[in-house]
């Protein structure tokens, strides 16, 4: 479960989110929406601590596993694909302990679940756009998160890439982990979400089940909000 109540977030003194409000549903698939700068990806980086947001109160019951923007990420940092895979189960060392067999064994196994187990030992300066992508997810999944929050995990990746995220998207929904994306194509999010979450003019301007939220009046709104 994850709760988010008076959550304020600014950059300087531009305010992007103000006191939003949010509740997301266990074990369901939840899509951000909204125009540039609405204030998504501010969103869910406050949500796992991140950004700075004075005064919210933020929920989490379980492990998240956060998978950000691969612009955020420095692709000619000197590591291989197991190197990233890896970084996925420090949660879950302590601060003098090296990984083990078995963090080793779950790293590899996520390389495997993305399709990209022969290629665990390439530097990932080498990786496509739908590579990195997976490399991302796989490092994320290694975490063996309850709540998974990806942050447009569907930009710049081939048909193979996006096929294979949205198949292991459905698998985990299926065995329960609560999943909150940010993605910018609404005919794929009234796809794949249960829910749905539209933000605007710094505020959530609706949020709810994908049918019955994702319409044609408020998508008129959403994008016509300054």
């Amino acid at each position: 479960m994850i709760r988010l109540a008076g959550l304020t977030v600014a950059y300087g003194y531009t305010p992007v989110l103000e006191d939003v409000a949010i509740t997301f549903r266990n074990g369901a698939m939840t899509g951000l929406i909204g125009a540039n700068g609405a204030g998504k990806s501010t969103l869910i980086k406050a949500a796992v601590g991140l950004l700075p947001a004075p005064g919210a109160q933020i929920d989490i019951d379980g492990t998240v596993g956060y998978m950000p923007q691969h612009a955020d990420i420095d692709w000619d940092f000197p590591a291989t694909l197991i190197d990233v895979a890896l970084m996925g189960r420090t949660p879950h060392l302590r601060w003098w302990q090296w990984p083990s067999r078995t963090d080793k064994q779950i790293a590899e196994h996520m390389l495997e679940r993305v399709g990209l187990a022969d290629k665990r030992n390439d530097p990932i300066s080498a990786l496509s756009g739908g590579q990195r992508q997976r490399t991302l997810l796989a490092r994320t999944l290694a975490c063996e998160p309850d709540i998974l929050i990806l942050d447009e995990p569907f930009a710049g990746v081939d048909q193979q890439s996006q096929a294979t995220i949205t198949t292991i998207l459905r698998e985990l929904r299926d065995q329960g982990t609560t999943i909150i994306l940010v993605h910018h194509d609404l005919a794929e999010v009234a796809e794949l979400c249960d829910d749905v979450v539209l933000v605007a003019n710094r505020k959530i301007l609706a949020a709810g089940p994908t049918e019955t939220t994702l319409t044609e009046s408020a998508i008129s709104e959403l994008f016509s909000l300054p």
